[in-house]
């Protein structure tokens, strides 16, 4: 096995055949099989894997290697189809494991025939029009795709088989290439699920060509697809995109805990940053790398339109300019073809839209585990590098110039050397977390002779924050310094930098109390969690900002004005949830204010055994500390409507927060803290239409909020 593989085979106990499926040379050696390379694989963690294997001296005869679970095995192994007849599948059976030749592959009709002597040669010649055509293997996707050149001794066609999902989009597609100058079509045969094309002259564009007049005109071909009248029927939506990311997320720990972890907030940045461009669809390729072009006699030809949709053209920008971002990363001299690249699609069609950046980083990640599929055994690397430059890609905001810097490791390390008494021998620099033309949080891990410490850093687009270090330090002079016998804290200050402009202050260790909650959970962080907001209350650290019931007033009639535009069929219900609240804080009478968190919720603690972290203070102002409370019990209401359809899902935690509040702060007016929990809980119903993995919970919001005010 490859390196990094063996930590994979090992966390993946459902798949007890994964370790031959990812060795190929373990495989034909086990099996008694025939050398033979590695061409394709798909791995669904906890469910799946397989591969595509060639034979190394080449010819037609690839198998596809399927691991399953045992109880999925216990199926396939039941099928007559596989067992039956010349040529049948190879069963091991104590790893649940298939080896399938490609005349079996059961969803690709096309490659059952084109492997069956004269059944093959017959589809062919209908296919390519003529009988003077050997084909030789490019390329196999089990189930999905087989791809042939076929000629002699030169190539004359390219043929391709689907399964039968996938014929009908990729029919649509040739007809619109051909319609703007790819490769005619010789033939199709829906029954075989085939298409086949005239093989084209060319020299690929791909890296090896250096003239930039080249990668100019691709991007001006491009801009004209973009601006082409031909339509299809695929779409690609910002819907699809987040669900694309959505699932990223939850398979890259499977492959590495570590990249996930550097992934999850780059993931959510582009997440979120897609939510807020318009999209104004478009015929885009759909899949565009310079791999896809083909330049003859000065011009250029996109092949391959088998993903044709319409959508944002953005798209295919970002993934022509991710491509590149890999072939320089691996040794490739791509200097100026990007920039040709965008001039060219500038002179036709003017500068790209905002959302390139977001589609090139959203490319980026959707290569992450590439490396893993080509087998590299750098591929842990490989992606780590990915994500940096995913990273690199996010800081460049107009909103935050100094983002950039902020993240330059030559700019960094002498001024974080000046805030670290141990001489720093290495320096790491994530980017934490990026709220575009807003604010940012880096986390730079420091390794010095005394061991690895890391050190966040908070940058905001409109300046210095020179308030929140001080009140760190008041805090802690107070005792929320995390020590007994409270064990509340704020993290320390490490040191304010001028330029660029953010203060850095200690990584706590522990969890999110977010990832605490569940209706059966361990209800004692939600009641240490009261206990330490009461803490922030009584600390008594006086400041200038002011929060009034003025503020919360304007903050929800904007908020649900917004959501009532926004949502015409329940602008009603919205409508009169915003007035019987708005009336509701009028009545509330005058209360006694102290120093409050003012966007207090679960993300915002981390519980480290009996030591309880209060994060993001950067609103902190003089106010009713009701606020906080209520404000904390929305969220856990809205917490458990978006993971469990209920919002008194967690009302066990509710009380434990409530009860460990009070026994610090006893008499807490309740009546009081109710209304402001309406209030905040209303306030969620515009979050739940902005934030992308919240929209479910719309409608669920206004009904909840609806009852409370009857």
């Amino acid at each position: 096995m490859l390196p990094n593989d063996a930590d994979i085979v090992a966390r993946d106990t459902n798949l007890p055949g994964l370790r031959l499926a990812l060795d190929a040379s373990a495989l034909t050696t086990e099996l008694n099989l025939p050398p033979m390379n590695p061409l394709y694989l798909r791995y669904k963690p906890q469910t799946s894997c397989t591969a595509a294997l060639a034979p190394a001296g080449g010819g037609m005869d690839a198998v596809a290697v399927m691991a399953y679970t045992s109880e999925r095995y216990k199926e396939v192994r039941a099928r007559g189809e596989w067992r039956n007849g010349s040529n049948p599948a190879i069963y091991h059976d104590a790893g649940c494991l298939a080896v399938v030749p490609l005349s079996r592959d059961r969803d690709l009709k096309g490659a059952r025939v084109l492997t069956d002597g004269q059944r093959g040669a017959a589809l062919l010649k209908k296919l390519t029009g003529s009988a003077d055509g050997i084909p030789h293997l490019l390329r196999y996707k089990v189930g999905r795709r087989l791809v042939l050149q076929v000629g002699t001794s030169q190539p004359a066609a390219l043929v391709k088989a689907y399964n039968k999902a996938d014929f009908a989009a990729a029919l649509e597609g040739a007809r619109v290439g051909q319609a703007l100058g790819s490769a005619p079509l010789l033939g199709k045969s829906r029954r075989h699920q085939c298409l086949a094309w005239r093989w084209l002259d060319g020299v690929p564009l791909c890296p090896q060509t250096r003239d930039l007049s080249a990668w100019r005109t691709v991007g001006r071909t491009l801009a004209r697809i973009h601006q082409s009248s031909q339509e299809v029927t695929t779409t690609v939506t910002r819907d699809d995109e987040r669900a694309e990311l959505a699932a990223l997320s939850d398979v890259l720990p499977q492959y590495s805990a570590d990249i996930a972890e550097k992934a999850a907030p780059l993931i959510a940045a582009v997440t979120a940053g897609l939510a807020g461009v318009a999209n104004t669809p478009a015929l885009i390729h759909g899949d565009f790398s310079a791999d896809q072009v083909l330049i003859h006699e000065g011009q250029a030809t996109i092949i391959d339109w088998d993903r044709a949709a319409m959508g944002d053209p953005a798209r295919d920008i970002g993934s022509f300019l991710a491509r590149l971002d890999v072939q320089m990363l691996d040794g490739v001299d791509v200097v100026g073809l990007a920039d040709a690249f965008r001039d060219g699609y500038a002179e036709s069609s003017g500068p790209a839209s905002d959302g390139v950046a977001l589609q090139h980083a959203r490319a980026l990640l959707a290569l992450t585990t590439e490396g893993f599929r080509q087998r590299r055994p750098d591929w842990q690397q490989h992606a780590h590098l990915l994500l940096q430059r995913v990273a690199a890609i996010l800081s460049d905001d107009p909103a935050m110039p100094a983002l950039t810097a902020a993240m330059d490791r030559g700019v960094m390390l002498p001024l974080l050397q000046r805030e670290i008494p141990s001489t720093i021998n290495d320096l790491e620099i994530d980017l934490a977390r990026h709220k575009a033309g807003r604010r940012a949080l880096l986390r730079y891990r420091v390794t010095t002779d005394d061991g690895t410490q890391c050190v966040l850093g908070k940058l905001r687009a409109k300046g210095p924050d020179t308030r929140t270090p001080v009140l760190h330090t008041a805090l802690r002079a107070r005792g929320l310094d995390a020590q007994a016998p409270h064990y509340v804290g704020v993290p320390q200050v490490r040191g304010v930098i001028a330029a660029p402009a953010l203060w850095l202050q200690d990584e706590v260790s522990g969890r999110l109390l977010t990832t605490l909650l569940h209706p059966d959970g361990d209800t004692s962080p939600a009641a240490q969690t009261g206990a330490a907001l009461a803490r922030l209350h009584a600390a008594e650290v006086q400041v200038k900002r002011k929060w009034s019931m003025e503020n919360e007033q304007d903050v929800l009639t904007r908020a649900l004005a917004t959501a009532s535009a926004a949502l015409p069929q329940q602008a009603v219900k919205i409508d009169e949830i915003a007035k019987a609240a708005g009336e509701l804080i009028q009545m509330l009478g005058p209360a006694k204010t102290t120093g409050i968190h003012r966007d207090f919720y679960p993300d915002q603690v981390i519980i480290d055994g009996k030591k309880t972290w209060l994060l993001d203070l950067d609103l902190y102002a003089m106010g009713d500390p009701a606020i906080d409370v209520a404000n904390f019990l929305a969220h856990l209401d809205e917490h458990g409507l978006r993971h469990f359809d209920d919002a008194a899902a967690l009302s066990a935690q509710a009380a434990a927060f409530i009860a460990g509040y009070d026994a610090v702060l006893p008499k807490m007016d309740h009546d009081r803290v109710a209304v402001l929990r309406l209030v905040s809980l209303a306030r969620h119903i515009n979050l739940s239409r902005i934030i992308p993995d919240r929209s479910h919970t719309t409608l669920p919001l206004i009904e909840h909020c609806t009852r409370l005010i009857t």
